[in-house]
């Protein structure tokens, strides 16, 4: 191989990385529409996400079906997110008024979220994509 050559797929493979690694750094989006759950099809169930400052990346999760959140971009990676958040108590099912500790991560336009709290002394763990419908 000639020395032109090593540095043509040395530039290639450099360009490559340097794509994956801002792919994988991804900004939360602004808004998301819920496309699957364990909790069951919610067509209506939607959740926004506003920056709120402060050293590293904070964000509050609002969603349509009732609860908030509050949670941290992880090891500095603003596609990954950890924190907590509460059901509203009037929400009429189950899981009003729980708290719960909620991961999420994005991944290109899709976000994974996993809620877990302790519903009537039982773990529940909810797990849910979301689509991105607002950067």
């Amino acid at each position: 191989m000639s020395f032109r050559q090593y540095l043509l797929k040395f530039a290639v493979a450099s360009i490559a990385l340097f794509t994956l690694s801002n792919a994988a750094q991804a900004e939360l989006c602004k808004k998301y529409k819920q496309v699957q759950s364990n909790a069951g099809a919610c067509g209506n169930c939607f959740i926004d996400v506003s920056s709120i400052g402060g050293r590293g990346h904070y964000y509050a999760i609002v969603a349509s079906n009732g609860w908030i959140a509050e949670a941290r971009s992880t090891h500095g990676d603003t596609s990954l997110a950890s924190g907590t958040g509460k059901w509203r108590s009037d929400v009429g099912h189950a899981f009003a008024g729980t708290k719960f500790e909620v991961d999420l991560e994005q991944q290109g336009s899709q976000l994974s979220m996993t809620m877990d709290g302790n519903v009537n002394g039982q773990r529940q763990i909810i797990r849910a994509k979301f689509q991105c419908i607002q950067r």
